[in-house]
């Protein structure tokens, strides 16, 4: 997958300017898909080329004028083309679990130390995915149609942290001879 189509799927939801799709990333999808900014209007400029939005400038008072981006019926058809092909597996790039794998070879305090750091930022991203699955039940509005998968995914995140969690848990606690209880979030 590319950052195209996920700029393709959300313009399609709502036209949008970089900036403003930047924010929906990093409040929606990012867990699904991150870009820096560079990386977004680059993504926009060659979706532009191929005609799959267009972009009209606003004025702002006392800004730069903000580009404001539309899909095209050309850009739905390559959209509805990505979403129809069958689902291929994505090849993970994981820095985590690679350094994980090789655990051995660290200094057992270090690896031990990143292990309980590992495990707190994974608890602190799904409490924060949680607020965000919160938040979207609490205002269905005219879009729950696209909400119920977008919550899918959002679950399915959630579901496949709390598995690492878990094993993190019960590493730390075989590692360490200490009671599972003692990682076991409070």
């Amino acid at each position: 997958m590319s950052l195209k189509f996920a700029l393709l799927g959300l313009i399609a939801i709502q036209p949008a300017s970089g900036y403003d799709l930047k924010r929906t990333i990093e409040r929606s999808i990012y867990y699904i898909w991150n870009a820096t900014s560079p990386q977004i209007y680059n993504t926009l400029a060659k979706l532009r080329e191929e005609g799959f939005i267009t972009s009209v400038d606003l004025p702002q008072r006392s800004k730069p004028d903000k580009k404001i981006h539309a899909i095209t019926p050309q850009g739905q058809e390559a959209l509805a083309a990505f979403l129809n092909e069958p689902i291929r597996s994505s090849v993970t790039r994981d820095e985590v679990l690679l350094r994980i794998f090789f655990g051995n070879f660290a200094d057992r305090a270090t690896i031990h130390k990143e292990l309980l750091l590992t495990l707190e930022r994974i608890r602190e991203e799904c409490a924060y995915l949680e607020t965000v699955e919160a938040r979207i039940t609490a205002h269905p509005g005219p879009k729950m149609e696209a909400r119920k998968f977008q919550l899918l995914s959002l679950r399915m995140k959630v579901a496949q942290m709390r598995a690492m969690e878990e094993e993190l848990v019960r590493f730390l606690a075989s590692e360490s001879a200490q009671p599972l209880e003692n990682f076991e979030q409070v």
